[in-house]
């Protein structure tokens, strides 16, 4: 069930008017952080002194030096793997992105789903208290397709997960190795100039933000899907049906999530798994060192 599909066809949810706004404010703030970020890893690696001729060789030589020795520097080396390097990094960054922004075009439908049912049972209720809302059959009919619309965004996640599964799984091992990476150097580096310090706490602070943005963006999903549960609990029981009863097992049992390829999913208890892990590796990394 292709996304497109089902904006356009079944049951019309109310628009989300402000997912545009907020997608673009999250793209420019993850490009700035970034832009920044790297900007002073370079700023770092050459220098405040560094005159401009020299600049792109003791770059190359400071920050790629497991490649290139000093008599092995050349021009015609130092290009290719300066344009591959900033590659890398966007594609690293870019690849955070992508996660959060469907993350939260998902989280979005399953908002505009939750508010729908949401309205109609606060409908349902006024109606017991007076007038019928509706004839039977077509209430039955009403839910059964709610329920259905619940059906395939719970379709079209699992085939996001399916495509994205191997996206999650890298972005989840960079962030967790170069966190990692980061805590061990400057445990083990506490001086340095201004600017490395100010690199260091700048990018240690953004690596974990942008992996905690993945994750609670990712576990926002699985929160959201349940999300209509409460308001199906306080369904009015004149007004009671089979479908309604189908919804509430089947947003009860299913297991709504984004995965890294069936490894491990991404919900809220996943973070605290994760800061484990990192503070575990820490300890061994440090013991190793000595």
């Amino acid at each position: 069930m292709k996304w497109l599909q089902l904006e356009t066809h079944g049951l019309r949810f109310s628009p989300d008017t402000t997912i545009k706004r907020r997608v673009l404010l999250v793209s420019a703030l993850t490009t700035t952080f970034a832009f920044v970020e790297h900007t002073l890893s370079m700023v770092s690696a050459t220098g405040l002194n560094c005159p401009v001729e020299e600049y792109l060789e003791r770059y190359i030589l400071s920050s790629h030096g497991f490649l290139l020795r000093t008599y092995e520097y050349t021009l015609w080396l130092a290009i290719p793997i300066f344009i591959i390097s900033k590659t890398a990094t966007i594609l690293w960054n870019f690849q955070d992105l992508i996660i959060i922004l469907t993350s939260m075009g998902l989280t979005s439908r399953y908002y505009r789903m939750n508010s729908f049912v949401k309205r109609i049972i606060c409908n349902e209720k006024r109606a017991g208290k007076g007038k019928k809302f509706g004839r039977y059959y077509f209430k039955l009919n009403m839910w059964r397709r709610i329920r259905q619309a619940y059906v395939y965004q719970a379709a079209l996640v699992r085939r996001i997960d399916t495509d994205l599964g191997a996206l999650v799984l890298l972005s989840t091992l960079n962030n967790l190795y170069f966190i990692c990476l980061q805590l061990f150097l400057g445990i083990r580096r506490i001086d340095g100039t201004l600017i490395d310090k100010i690199y260091y706490f700048y990018s240690l602070g953004w690596l974990l933000f942008r992996a905690c943005s993945v994750v609670l963006s990712a576990a926002d999903i699985n929160l959201h899907s349940k999300r209509a549960l409460p308001y199906l609990h306080m369904f009015p029981s004149s007004a009671y049906n089979i479908e309604v009863k189908r919804l509430q097992y089947q947003l009860s049992n299913d297991n709504i999530v984004l995965s890294g390829m069936g490894f491990f999913s991404l919900d809220r208890q996943k973070l605290l798994q994760v800061a484990a892990m990192i503070v575990k590796y820490e300890l061994i990394l440090l013991q190793y060192d000595k």
